[in-house]
């Protein structure tokens, strides 16, 4: 059964499995909860301490967060190193600088 059947077919996650989607630990999860960060709803079955989280609600909560990637990557600039620059850097500075 795929991910998308077991939405249809009304499947919950428990927490192991949604720390495993998510890629972070359990107790990570269990903080983010107590934190009150936002997560997909959730269902808290009366009379039991397990929570559930409904597959299809946490596929819709994490399509909100798709990014759509347009054109090619861009190249940021090399950044000079910090520090004072070395005598050869300084020379070919100053033969750059000096040559038309």
């Amino acid at each position: 059964m795929t991910t998308n059947e077991q939405a249809k077919a009304g499947y919950y996650y428990t927490d192991h499995e949604l720390a495993d989607l998510l890629g972070i630990s359990l107790g990570r999860l269990r903080n983010k909860v107590s934190a009150g960060n936002p997560l997909p709803p959730r269902i808290q079955p009366p009379g039991c301490r397990h929570r559930l989280w409904p597959c299809d609600a946490v596929h819709e909560w994490l399509e909100q967060f798709t990014i759509a990637i347009a054109g090619p990557p861009r190249h940021e600039p090399v950044s000079r190193r910090r520090g004072r620059p070395t005598k050869p850097e300084t020379r070919a500075r100053r033969r750059c600088a000096s040559s038309p």
